[in-house]
């Protein structure tokens, strides 16, 4: 019975929710200081009923409740404990139920941490996050309510979907969804800022963290993503250029522009209409993501939901939320344009390109992505857009973003001395050069230009990121070195931490891209391959039972120098309940290779198919965002003080 609270609590947010939308229609009957007091209260509540709704949610999977028809066909009985948990948001109904607790938790965030922003340009940031609140708690509700109950209840659940019973989704979709509901923080700040036509540069200010705190949540949340396919899928890849891939990708792409143009904003005050638009946008591919994800209407392995009704709820939320900002946008935003100036040469100029291409990077993506779904519309035919465009467009599209990264460095604010830019990059030019020829001759006979160009450009961002924290920390140089450290600018960590990030990324990306190997070959018991240096050996095949599934473990042994290095133990699961057959791969990683095996079909009595992949270098991919994170961090938590030129 306790689970009928949870309904309870959903109507007791909706309402909550509304209260704190109608104010922003009284500010002519209500002084500011009340409407802003009861705002705060009703956002604190309005997180604290969705939390426990949530938790009721939680406590009918751990209790094995399968009178919840949720329940019963997202988990069983002998579902692992952990999985349980997870399953929460292992479909649609649950899922949706943490998009709005997340957006709720966001809303709460901002209620007590705005003590700089005037009262009543709060009071309508929050009446704007209790619209969307009130969207997705009618959504759920109506449409997509995790506590219908079914009759007669089963003995046992239908199980979670295998591929979700592994450790990386436990955490990927709550941290992606932080930063995809984040996304809603930079919008209702934009609409707040277009509905009073008034903005002041230390709002900006406070805005700029929480837009980072957004970025390195999805860039947590995207790269866990791929750490998950790469580990659990069995294929060897870890980025498909898949429609759901793609929808979490793009608000990034989007965020990414958002905060660099904030940069300029906040330094130079300029660019804040082109900052309003972007907070707009990165929002609206959020939206657009979810009605992806949800609606079913295009084909991807992610897909959570395939019911064209709910996708329609989504798609005329979606189009009413981009209506009425972009139509409030293009009437008052020429009241926020600046009549600052700045030379060609200036940072400004730069990072304005930088945004462009970020941008326009977005739009192309999206093409590839709706594509497929306007042709079908227009009944041109199935028509797929497959990875081949999306690399050639990212690569071409991207590479002009890596490149300017180090100008914009070394460049100053207003205008910059070009003999100075010129001292400053031409050394680090030449340097990357070499380091690059070097690196991919020493590892590598490679005469193919992109690998190279790619190459340069990872170093020459490495070098100039690296190299412009040596110069700050030289110049305090009669300092101890703790307190040049404590004295740096955090956002000089947060650049060079995030950039370095970016160039490790894309050496990970290249080499393991251009230079992996694979075999796929049958092996009987006793045969051996070798694969690189390594020679490996299949010894044979072990059955393994556990409480949700049944498995055919392979048992294989490598060597390099005729040493034995380190056994393998690639899976073939059949879950019970579904019959689902997951492969779980083999890895052994180091820092210059992985080797990794997957267990495919079996032959004969005595052979299998087996995939073994070497791949140099592709833990890169994973070392690099995890820089790019810390650099989050340091922006989020570090000194605000901006230096002169930074």
């Amino acid at each position: 019975m306790i689970t009928e609270f949870g309904n309870l609590f959903l109507s007791v947010a909706a309402s909550l929710s509304l209260c704190s939308a109608a104010l922003l229609f009284l500010k002519k009957y209500v002084d500011v200081d009340t409407r802003y007091d009861i705002s705060l209260k009703l956002t604190n509540f309005n997180f604290l009923f969705l939390l426990f709704s949530f938790i009721i949610l939680a406590y009918g999977f751990l209790t094995n409740d399968f009178s919840l028809k949720y329940v019963a066909n997202n988990s069983n009985l002998n579902l692992d404990t952990i999985y349980k948990f997870s399953a929460v948001w292992g479909a649609h109904e649950g899922s949706i139920l943490l998009w709005v607790l997340v957006l709720s938790a966001w809303a709460a965030l901002i209620g007590k941490n705005s003590k700089s922003l005037p009262k009543d340009f709060v009071v309508d940031m929050l009446g704007i996050m209790g619209i969307l609140s009130i969207f997705f708690i009618i959504f759920i509700i109506f449409t997509s309510n995790p506590f219908d109950r079914i009759f007669p209840v089963p003995p046992n659940g239908r199980d979670l979907n295998p591929l979700l019973q592994d450790p990386g989704l436990i955490i990927h979709p709550p941290l992606l969804y932080l930063g995809y509901v984040g996304t809603s923080v930079p919008f209702v700040f934009a609409v707040s800022v277009l509905l009073n036509s008034n903005i002041q540069i230390d709002w900006i200010s406070w805005l700029r963290k929480w837009v980072i705190a957004s970025w390195m949540f999805l860039t947590v949340g995207i790269s866990l993503g791929s750490w998950w396919a790469y580990h659990e899928l069995g294929w060897g890849g870890w980025w498909f250029w898949d429609p759901v891939e793609n929808a979490s990708f793009m608000p990034w792409l989007a965020i990414t522009a958002l905060l660099h143009s904030l940069i300029v904003s906040e330094k130079r005050g300029i660019f804040i209409s082109w900052t309003i638009l972007l907070s707009i946008l990165t929002f609206s591919l959020s939206l657009l993501g979810t009605f992806l994800v949800r609606s079913g209407i295009l084909v991807s392995v992610h897909a959570f939901a395939n019911d064209p009704e709910r996708g329609l709820y989504i798609l005329l939320f979606l189009t009413f939320v981009v209506g009425i900002s972009l139509l409030l946008y293009f009437q008052r935003s020429p009241k926020l344009a600046s009549k600052k100036s700045y030379e060609i040469s200036s940072k400004e100029f730069i990072l304005l390109i930088n945004n462009l291409f970020l941008t326009i990077t977005t739009f192309a993506i999206l093409l590839g992505t709706l594509y497929p779904l306007i042709t079908s519309t227009l009944d041109l035919g199935k028509i797929s857009v497959g990875a081949p465009y999306f690399n050639f467009i990212f690569s071409v599209l991207m590479l002009p973003i890596v490149f300017l990264m180090a100008p914009a460095i070394y460049s100053s604010w207003q205008k910059t001395d070009y003999s100075k830019l010129k001292k400053n990059l031409f050394s680090l030019f030449f340097y990357s050069i070499l380091i690059s020829y070097i690196f991919m001759n020493y590892l590598y006979d490679s005469n193919i230009f992109v690998v190279y160009l790619a190459m340069f450009l990872a170093f020459f961002t490495i070098l100039s990121s690296i190299v412009k924290v040596i110069q700050i920390i030289l110049i305090q140089k009669q300092d101890s070195f703790v307190k040049i450290i404590s004295k740096t600018p955090s956002t000089i960590f947060a650049n060079s931490f995030s950039h370095i990030g970016i160039g490790v990324l894309i050496i990970g990306i290249t080499i393991s891209t251009y230079y992996s190997t694979q075999k796929e070959i049958i092996m009987k018991e006793g045969s051996e391959i070798i694969l690189q240096d390594v020679k490996v050996r299949f010894v044979g095949i072990e059955n393994k039972i556990s409480n949700n599934y049944s498995s055919q473990v392979g048992v294989f042994d490598a060597f390099k120098d005729n040493n034995y290095l380190i056994s393998f133990f690639p899976e073939k699961r059949i879950y019970n309940i579904q019959k689902n057959v997951m492969t779980e791969a083999a890895i052994s990683s180091s820092l210059l290779r992985d080797i990794y095996i997957a267990l495919g079909d079996q032959f004969s009595s005595d052979s299998w198919v087996v995939r073994i992949y070497h791949k140099p270098f592709i833990q890169l991919i994973w070392y690099g965002a995890a820089l790019m994170i810390l650099g989050g961090i340091f922006g989020i938590f570090g000194r605000e003080k901006l230096s002169k030129n930074t």
